[in-house]
């Protein structure tokens, strides 16, 4: 993608040097302070070149985005789980918002003031509600058979930014889209929070603990960049 292409904006800042981020497709340039006029054009040209090899190599992953048509406003949806489980949604106008999760089928009722944003949040918390067991039942039977290290809970909610987390206590955070990524993928993510719990960056030693545990986590940490998480 050409970098004159890309949908970008320009905020002036007190930091002290210039960054950019992508917010809902569009680049944001945040320049440093007490920039020239031509030193400011440098930096957005640098950052925009910057930013299109970046947008580029995520427009080539495969986006984790089960809901999208639903959001997009059709009312009945087939969703299949990566441990190759399959349910279906359908969705009604009614009075008040509300799901009805069963095992193969969902209904959802809309209500009249359900925004796209909330609807999309919706179904992700149904989903993670849901789920929840599975997935504790998972990490603690990976825990036995690997890493054994003391773990306080198990929890489960959607994100866009990153696929697992590992809080000082002992809280294993997993995304809700891991659901639809290969188990093997899965059970890397898992196995990642829980090396954690050993070291708490991502130095050698770190490495070392999740290559016991995993073997050919390398591959799978290739595998996984394939994929990207979809916005809120």
């Amino acid at each position: 993608m050409a970098a004159s292409r890309l949908r970008h904006q320009v905020e002036r800042t007190r930091n002290k040097h210039s960054r950019a981020v992508v917010v809902d497709g569009t680049v944001v340039i945040r320049l440093a302070k007490n920039l020239s006029k031509r030193e400011e054009e440098r930096h957005i040209d640098y950052l925009l070149k910057r930013m299109s090899v970046i947008v580029a190599r995520e427009a080539e992953k495969t986006v984790v985005h089960p809901f999208r048509r639903l959001l997009d406003g059709h009312s009945l949806e087939a969703v299949r789980l990566g441990d190759g489980r399959e349910f279906t949604i359908a969705l009604k106008a009614a009075s008040r918002s509300r799901v009805r999760a069963g095992d193969d089928a969902w209904m959802v009722d809309v209500g009249p003031t359900l925004r796209t944003a909330a609807f999309h949040r919706l179904l992700w918390k149904t989903l993670s509600r849901r789920e929840l067991p599975r997935l504790e039942a998972l990490v603690h039977e990976l825990n036995a058979r690997t890493l054994r290290v003391p773990i306080s809970a198990v929890r489960l909610g959607f994100a866009s930014s990153q696929w697992g987390s590992c809080s000082s206590r002992g809280v294993i955070m997993l995304n809700t889209a891991l659901l639809f990524l290969p188990q093997r993928l899965l059970e890397y993510v898992v196995i990642h929070e829980l090396s954690h719990r050993l070291e708490q960056g991502h130095d050698a030693r770190f490495w070392a603990v999740v290559e016991a545990a995993c073997p050919d986590y390398r591959e799978r940490v290739a595998e996984l960049k394939r994929y990207r998480l979809p916005p809120r």
